[in-house]
């Protein structure tokens, strides 16, 4: 082991002293989320508690004794035989990694939800040091990124829901900056490799990474057309696009996200038994109505863009304020 730490050691060269600063003032700083907050054994914050508790619920019932099946409990059907009422709309991978840092604690609930919230905050401390990594590359100054990242790190919205257990906060936002991170690389070194495990990570752990995902595929094809076309017109167009390593990138996110979802639906049909068709599966309805493609949802509760629009500046301005701020 000595021998191991010993060679790695060897191949990484310290950094100078102040490159090395920025970086451990920003550890120094993400350490107060974990003296600082709530007593985290115990449901103390409105506006998440419900989620956590709906997330420790399925993280505690994940298993291979019901398949790694999402579900809340399990209730006897008229005829006496049990079955399950099923959860299964996001990725597995946050689910797993709570249900493991519970284990340990049996029945002791208030240590599991400890251990739950603790490793949130670890993927949100995570989450902050790959968003400063790549604004270090992006910008070139580690002052201005670290402040920068300070700044984010510190809005209302992320300390609020910091230590939320749910596959849509700390898990997903890591997931969306790892890739973050690894699409900088890709695109200041040519490094494609280390952006497929990144990305396929990232799904793993929940679905809103793809909203990154697909602008950058999109625009990185268009841009390769638009270049392709310029230096030799439509065939080399075609040919770059053939070759395109965005349009791959794309292929195999597309291709992770169908996995997902098939683990997600074949899971979901067995513990039905068979008897439900797959357009009758909760998760599908759950798809259908995500994705706005519910006909039925949209004509009974309306498309109103204005209220919507007006949803999401808010979030941004309260993303953009710092937490110690709010009560002021």
């Amino acid at each position: 082991m000595r021998g191991v730490i010993s060679a790695l050691s060897a191949r990484l060269p310290p950094l100078p002293r102040r490159e090395a600063l920025p970086l451990g003032l920003l550890l120094l700083a993400l350490s107060s989320v974990f003296v600082f907050g709530g007593d985290r054994s115990q449901f103390y914050r409105p506006g998440h508690d419900n989620i956590s508790a709906h997330s420790m619920t399925l993280s505690a019932n994940f298993s291979a004794e019901h398949r790694f099946l999402g579900f809340v409990r399990r209730e006897l059907s008229p005829d006496g035989e049990p079955r399950y009422v099923p959860y299964n709309r996001y990725p597995p991978g946050s689910y797993a990694l709570v249900a493991l840092v519970i284990s340990p604690f049996g029945d002791d609930f208030p240590r599991q939800l400890r251990a739950a919230g603790l490793l949130m905050l670890a993927f949100f401390a995570a989450s902050a040091v790959l968003a400063h990594l790549a604004l270090v590359r992006l910008i070139g100054c580690r002052r201005i990124a670290l402040a920068a990242t300070l700044l984010a790190c510190s809005s209302y919205y992320l300390l609020y829901y910091a230590d939320m257990v749910s596959s849509e906060a700390g898990t997903n936002l890591f997931g969306i900056m790892l890739v973050f991170h690894g699409m900088v690389v890709f695109a200041q070194e040519g490094r494609f490799r280390q952006l497929l495990p990144k990305t396929a990570a990232a799904l793993v752990l929940g679905w809103s990474v793809a909203g990154l995902i697909a602008p950058f595929v999109l625009l990185g094809l268009a841009g390769e057309l638009v270049r392709a076309r310029t230096d030799g017109g439509g065939r080399r167009a075609l040919a770059a696009a053939v070759r395109s390593r965005c349009l791959a990138y794309g292929a195999f996110s597309v291709l992770c996200c169908a996995l997902l979802l098939g683990w997600n639906f074949a899971n979901e049909y067995l513990a039905f038994g068979g008897e439900r068709p797959l357009t009758d599966l909760p998760t599908f309805k759950s798809l259908l109505r995500a994705t706005g493609a519910d006909a039925g949802r949209v004509e009974q509760h309306g498309a109103d863009w204005a209220a919507f629009l007006r949803g999401q500046l808010g979030g941004v301005g309260g993303m953009a304020i710092p937490f110690a701020l709010v009560d002021r």
